[in-house]
């Protein structure tokens, strides 16, 4: 990810350059600074997405910019409505031809893979409990989940233009650690979690963000690590 942002901005700088010399040769199209530089952030955006193999980011950040110059490309009359309609349509097409396509899931700082084969690697379908590992997927709906396990390992929880509710007040954690990945897309996820557990947070947010609510105490021996991602919504966290 390191190396795709330094091509990046590389790439970036050295065509600002040749700008910047071939404005005072030829007559381009004048571009205030307040368009470049939300150019910038919508590029970053679809970036983001081809590395996330995220296809709202990548549509989207494309449809955005093509907003901003409609002119210049001579495609007024598709902005901006048809052509965020084609972009919104596009996402939810293309992710469900390519639901089966996962993208390589980070280590942890700790160097512990989130899902390696021992904490239940390959689990496949909208939802999976067994032995502490559980997985569930919301799409263009509001769910409510109960994490109701004696021995809480990891979970998976992936949210798409919907609200999902999950509760963990009554899962007990055995081992030292116990792992939490939450996914938002274009909706909301509420976590209740225990106040006492001990909680190591990793959150990424685009145009989202994460909130905690409540009274955290963290006197628990057990700790609940979350990688959190909140893409175009929210998600809140409430200490119970």
């Amino acid at each position: 990810m390191k190396n795709v942002w330094k091509c990046f901005w590389g790439i970036f700088l050295v065509l600002g350059a040749v700008y910047l010399i071939v404005s005072r040769i030829y007559e381009l199209p004048e571009i205030s600074v307040f368009t470049v530089i939300l150019t910038v952030f919508l590029l970053s955006i679809v970036i983001r997405g081809i590395c996330k193999l995220n296809f709202f980011f990548i549509l989207f950040g494309l449809a955005l910019i093509g907003c901003l110059y409609d002119e210049l490309l001579g495609i007024e009359e598709l902005t901006p409505w048809p052509l965020l309609g084609a972009a919104f349509l596009g996402s939810i097409g293309l992710s469900i031809l390519f639901k089966g396509v996962k993208r390589k899931k980070k280590a942890w700082k700790s160097d512990v893979s989130f899902f390696s084969s021992e904490h239940g690697a390959g689990m496949e379908g909208e939802e999976y409990c067994s032995d502490g590992r559980q997985k569930y997927e919301n799409n263009f709906s509001t769910v409510s989940r109960y994490i109701n396990s004696d021995n809480f390992c990891s979970a998976e929880l992936e949210n798409n233009f919907g609200t999902m509710t999950v509760y963990f007040d009554n899962a007990i954690i055995q081992n030292p650690t116990a792992y939490l990945r939450v996914e938002n897309n274009f909706g909301t996820i509420n976590l209740y979690i225990p106040k006492e557990w001990k909680i190591e947070m990793q959150a990424e947010r685009a145009f989202g963000s994460v909130v905690e609510k409540g009274r955290w105490e963290g006197s628990s021996e057990h700790a609940l690590c979350i990688r959190a991602e909140a893409n175009f919504g929210a998600i809140i966290i409430y200490y119970v």
